[in-house]
């Protein structure tokens, strides 16, 4: 029976399932790639700005493609400034997939860049908005919003598109390529996309500048480069209990304790969820005790009864800050050491107006003061004459004749008679002189 026992124990061990492994959520990345006809110029190094987009793409899905589900949008689509279309669904395509669905080279004219409207198509896109996916979107383009005839008042729509995407839980990228882009529609848009790189300045508005927002690629070795940091950043493990990179292993390069968890304190086999022991003050091994320091945390660490004494806010917890109102974009404050940091990362108001639609200067009023210079005034974000230019050769209008006028004047003939012998107002009088005078001169004329 013993035997029997032992060996139905072993037999159950070696067919039970082992602990599953986290489950590994690959991140959604839909690349929305310019294709209007700018693309087809050459880049100072040689090739055109669509080969080198081509090529970039690729080489990065591949590194990638077993880690991330990709999925490729282009614009305009089929052309002109239609909206761009999603022409390889989000999913676990290859770099051959991705290159293939970006299609022939665009035609040499015609096609216009219609960020915002591209953009808006993803606002509605399903695969995209699985809140429990990481979902990212990486715009490139080489121009501004621009559709034919071209609107000074649809400059920054793109940049209201990111924002709805952020709104929906997408992050979105923005890679501006070559020296004819927006630099400074883009700048807004990455601190709208929650991607502002550290430190930079979104008020820039030349693409040669340095400290952009955005990333600015000017070849294929930087647009690569872009393409891949950004690849690299979406896929990072990190100290969380999940497969982030989905190599099959957790939270790898981070310590483990003796208890089996990670230095962040989470359990590898709950993933994303805490220690219920850390919390707890009547614990031993607990970082909450009587006589410990308090941190802004949002924890009793002392074990008095009061948390935070002191703080105004949390350590780590984040809040809005500046305006949204016209051109301006909310930044971000962080807590550190119970107070409120600097505000990072928005679009602050401009000193003043320019005639544009724009409201630059945040107060809720458009254009208003904007400066046109002499004879101009700015109506609807264009400055318009404030009088219209005389004709070349005005015609003064012939006037009305009236009941009590008298005789019409008459304008004066070739020749320079300033009479008319023929119509109903002719004197009789005058033409019996005219015949007196002819039979005259015939008298008088020598045979």
């Amino acid at each position: 029976m013993v035997r029997f026992t032992a060996a139905l124990l072993l037999t159950l061990a070696a067919s039970a399932p082992a602990l599953a492994q986290p489950r590994c959520s690959a991140p959604r990345v839909l690349f929305a790639v310019d294709k209007s006809s700018s693309m087809l110029s050459e880049l100072p190094a040689g090739g055109s700005k669509w080969q080198a987009a081509r090529t970039a793409l690729g080489t990065v899905a591949a590194g990638f493609e077993a880690s991330v589900d990709f999925g490729l949008q282009v614009f305009p689509f089929p052309d002109r400034c239609e909206p761009g279309a999603i022409t390889i669904d989000v999913g676990s395509n290859t770099a051959t997939d991705l290159v293939d669905a970006l299609g022939e080279p665009p035609p040499s004219g015609g096609n216009y860049t219609p960020m915002a409207q591209t953009l808006d198509v993803i606002a509605s896109y399903a695969p995209m908005l699985d809140p429990e996916v990481d979902s990212h979107v990486v715009l490139i383009t080489d121009g501004w919003q621009w559709c034919d005839p071209y609107e000074a008042t649809t400059r920054f729509t793109p940049v209201a598109s990111v924002e709805r995407l952020r709104d929906l839980g997408l992050t979105v990228h923005v890679i501006g390529f070559g020296a004819g882009v927006d630099s400074l529609t883009l700048n807004r848009a990455a601190v709208a996309g929650g991607t502002a790189l550290p430190g930079c300045d979104a008020t820039l508005a030349d693409p040669a500048a340095a400290n952009h927002c955005y990333q600015q690629a000017n070849d294929l070795t930087e647009l690569t480069r872009a393409l891949d940091g950004i690849a690299r950043a979406i896929t990072a493990e990190e100290c969380d209990g999940w497969d982030n990179d989905c190599d099959g292993a957790v939270d790898e390069g981070f310590d483990v304790d003796s208890d089996g968890y990670t230095v962040c304190g989470t359990d590898p086999l709950t993933p994303g969820e805490l220690d219920p022991t850390l919390s707890d003050c009547d614990d031993a091994t607990s970082t909450t005790f009587p006589g410990a320091g308090e941190a802004c945390n949002g924890v009793d660490d002392d074990c008095d009864g009061v948390i935070d004494p002191g703080c105004a806010c949390e350590d780590g917890e984040r809040r809005a800050c500046g305006s949204a109102i016209g051109a301006c974009i909310e930044g971000t404050q962080v807590c550190f050491r119970g107070a409120w940091g600097e505000c990072e990362g928005g679009v602050t108001a401009e000193a003043r107006e320019l005639c544009d639609g724009v409201d630059e200067d945040c107060d809720g009023d458009v254009d208003e003061d904007a400066d046109c210079g002499m004879g101009a005034v700015c109506i609807a974000g264009l400055c318009e004459p404030t009088e219209p230019e005389a004709p070349a050769n005005p015609v003064e209008p012939e006037p009305e004749p009236t009941a009590d006028a008298g005789p019409r004047p008459v304008p004066p003939m070739e020749g320079g008679c300033a009479c008319d012998t023929t119509g109903p107002d002719a004197s009789p009088l005058f033409g019996a002189s005219f015949l007196l005078l002819l039979l005259a001169w015939r008298r008088r004329r020598p045979a």
